[in-house]
């Protein structure tokens, strides 16, 4: 059961009888990361046979059928069809684990409106992801390692793809991944987990399976960070729709400038020391800023137990 957006509503919330189950949790985690697998697998086959057959490779040939795996990694639609299976499994497992708890699926998933907030606290929200984000980028093209990320590489191909192809990542990438990797592990996940080990350790675990999921040794950190301010929001409203909004745009403003803006590896390196120092402070004083509003609903009690 979600933590109350008021305090006044937990007078009227059912008070559990038992321990919260975190291997239902794992076991969906589980589950979406072997589908995410399969449908990567098939749809790389599937690319792999159109490929061997355009071109007339023999299966014989290894040393072209291995010329033919580098093509595909940086192959657009290949890329979209990943980011398409992986988002609307994310959706289907939320979903799915809303439907199947014995919580209502609102209150489940945190779709509430949870406890008002300012408007400004929505820029702010959105101001904090997004200088986060060019934080960890900046320092990542210092240390080197921006382009060794397989994922972000095929991202960034994915965005020079065709108009059709760019607009299928955009949809795809931006509006149901960020809501359905949200619904999941900030929703289904997140909750779980804090109703069992406080607030701290459930952003926590949940941050670190987002991390996971997102199979890059680059990106996984990113998502990581971004898995922690985006599960911090969500205490702090006690909704979804403040994590929604920022994941959604943060992913659409990503989508867009790597379509149209230069990139980040073209810049001077004192631009990123620029930028990482820049950043940073903005984002810390844009938490700051938001710690100071008094929005966040009551902590949630922790049940003990096997």
């Amino acid at each position: 059961m979600d933590s109350p957006s008021d305090p006044s509503s937990t007078a009227h919330s059912p008070v559990p009888t038992s321990p919260p189950r975190v291997w239902t949790v794992l076991v969906a985690f589980a589950l979406l990361v072997t589908a995410i697998v399969v449908g990567g697998v098939i749809s790389a086959s599937i690319a792999m046979a159109m490929e061997m057959l355009r071109a007339g490779v023999k299966p014989q040939d290894t040393v072209a059928i291995q010329a033919l795996t580098e093509q595909l990694k940086s192959m657009p639609w290949l890329m979209v069809a990943a980011v398409m299976t992986s988002s609307c499994f994310g959706l289907v497992a939320a979903l799915l684990g809303g439907f199947l708890s014995p919580a209502p699926l609102r209150q489940r998933l945190r779709l509430d409106a949870g406890t008002p907030i300012p408007a400004w606290a929505w820029v702010a929200a959105l101001v904090g992801c997004f200088t986060m984000g060019q934080a960890m980028e900046s320092l990542s093209v210092l240390a080197g390692v921006w382009n060794s990320g397989a994922s972000l590489r095929g991202l960034q191909a994915a965005s020079q793809g065709s108009v059709a192809t760019f607009a299928a990542l955009l949809f795809f990438g931006s509006l149901v991944a960020g809501t359905g990797e949200e619904l999941f592990f900030r929703g289904y996940v997140q909750t779980r987990l804090v109703e069992r080990w406080g607030r701290t350790a459930g952003i926590a675990g949940a941050a670190t399976l987002f991390g996971i999921l997102h199979f890059d040794p680059i990106h996984s950190p990113m998502a990581l960070l971004m898995g922690l301010f985006l599960g911090w929001l969500a205490e702090r409203t006690g909704s979804l729709r403040l994590p929604i909004f920022v994941h959604v745009f943060n992913n659409l403003t990503s989508f867009l400038l790597s379509r149209y803006a230069p990139s980040t590896t073209e810049l001077p390196a004192s631009v990123h020391v620029t930028l990482l120092v820049v950043c940073s402070l903005a984002f810390v004083g844009t938490v700051t800023a938001l710690r100071r509003m008094d929005v966040r609903p009551p902590e949630p009690a922790v049940l003990a137990g096997a």
